[in-house]
């Protein structure tokens, strides 16, 4: 069956292989939704593997680009269907820090786990986040910081949404090397992760009612 043979290229991390079934599957008349579950699938399945010591970083960023690279043959299909968005996230690396790796991989696990993604970039100024948050009506506001120098930009992040009565509307996760949970409380944020993989997983839990929004 086509879809299982895309799943399993998918876990087996086989690049051209999984290209040549999404166009395959789409020329056959596969729907694009179809096809981006089956991806979703393999993504969860790579998931596990990861978090069992299996796979590791580099296989997960590996996943992350062959997850872009379908999700890029099938978004003209998508937008013409009828494919929900699970929620919205604004997300991006706060002002003064310029990596973008872990951004990128969060962004596409995120697409890949049916989110609809606003990302910014890097460098973003605190008020940048919160007019996007407002113009998006965004439920999640991701910021990423790998340097120790910007992490604490979290925090004026947080502190412009309160001053724009943004707040309570949007749940923040931190994340980055230098992240800890510990530094998440303190800044007032609803999640602080160093592990992309748990990320998405408080923001899936967080759009499905299953993990509790913080009080602040």
């Amino acid at each position: 069956m086509a879809t299982q043979e895309l799943i399993s290229a998918f876990i087996a991390l086989d690049y051209q292989k999984v290209k040549e079934l999404v166009k395959e599957m789409l020329n056959s008349g596969i729907s694009a939704s179809e096809i981006l579950k089956s991806m979703q699938e393999g993504m969860v399945a790579i998931g596990k593997k990861y978090e069992e010591g299996e796979y590791f970083l580099s296989e997960l960023m590996a996943a992350g680009e062959i997850m872009k690279a379908g999700l890029e043959e099938l978004m003209p299909h998508l937008i013409k269907g009828t494919m929900p968005s699970v929620g919205t996230v604004v997300i991006g690396t706060v002002k003064g820090d310029i990596h973008d790796v872990g951004k990128n991989l969060v962004k596409v696990l995120l697409q890949s786990s049916g989110f609809n993604v606003y990302d910014l970039g890097v460098d973003v100024p605190p008020e940048e986040f919160v007019n996007k948050v407002k113009e998006a009506n965004a439920d999640i506001l991701a910021l990423s910081a790998l340097l120790t120098t910007t992490m604490n930009q979290a925090r004026l992040v947080i502190e412009e949404l309160k001053k724009a009565k943004l707040r309570d509307k949007v749940k923040v996760i931190v994340g980055g090397n230098p992240i800890t949970e510990e530094f998440g409380k303190e800044i007032g944020a609803d999640a602080a992760v160093r592990d992309a993989m748990h990320g998405i997983r408080i923001c899936t839990e967080w759009v499905k009612g299953g993990r509790k929004w913080s009080k602040k």
